[in-house]
């Protein structure tokens, strides 16, 4: 019976992640794109490997905008997953988006998992974080990100979004869905250096602001005036 059930679970994450990974692809090609604080032709804040930051309610659009950032620089980038049920799902829908997984969370698996993520950098890879997730509060956070940026040297680059027409969630995070052939604006905020002398907590206090700024002035893009 748990052979069964186990093959049910996957047959469902492998179906809704497909769908969850096609429908990401086609929704991110039908919006007018805005790039702020985007490289045009010159190269990104940073070739070395770095810390990606964004909010968990507007992490859709991602993997997409991470790759527009980069795209000089193609790496792997590794991001760190919940190991509960829905973070499977999306853990294998972001694998379709060529994006790798690093399995925990704040609350579960997470030194081990963070100890991973500091290894990949050193090794050359990007890795990814919503550093309010998995279950928040939202906008809140936690001190992983600034950790792993503290032990490696790797800077932190914090992204948002925000589209002129979209759905939001009535979920913990407020996840907004982009509705198609809308407007959108992506933002990239300035790189930010975690030195070895700095308190983790007026270093984790610095991203968290930095993430509301540009959360912050991509919502304001679509305000009505």
């Amino acid at each position: 019976m748990s052979r069964g059930r186990d093959l049910i679970a996957n047959i469902k994450t492998w179906l809704l992640g497909g769908i969850a990974a096609l429908l990401i692809r086609l929704i991110h090609t039908t919006i007018r794109w805005e790039y702020i604080g985007f490289p045009a032709s010159a190269p990104p804040p940073t070739s070395a490997p770095a810390v990606i930051a964004f909010w968990h309610g507007r992490m859709l659009m991602m993997p997409m905008i991470y790759r527009r950032a980069r795209g000089a620089f193609p790496r792997t980038i590794y991001m760190l997953m919940s190991q509960h049920g829905d973070g499977r799902l999306i853990a294998f829908a972001v694998r379709l988006l060529s994006i790798s997984c690093v399995a925990g969370s704040s609350t579960r698996g997470g030194l081990a998992a963070l100890l991973k993520m500091c290894r990949w950098v050193e090794a050359g890879a990007d890795v990814g974080f919503t550093p309010d997730g998995p279950k928040g509060p939202r906008y809140e956070c936690k001190d992983g990100i600034a950790l792993v940026a503290q032990r490696t040297g790797a800077v932190v680059l914090p992204f948002s979004y925000s589209t002129e027409r979209r759905w939001q969630l009535s979920t913990w995070d407020r996840m907004i869905i982009p509705k198609p052939f809308s407007r959108g604006v992506a933002i990239l905020g300035a790189p930010i250096s975690v030195s070895q002398e700095e308190d983790r907590e007026q270093a984790r206090l610095r991203i968290q602001e930095a993430l509301h700024e540009i959360t912050e002035q991509a919502d304001r893009h679509w305000a009505p005036l």
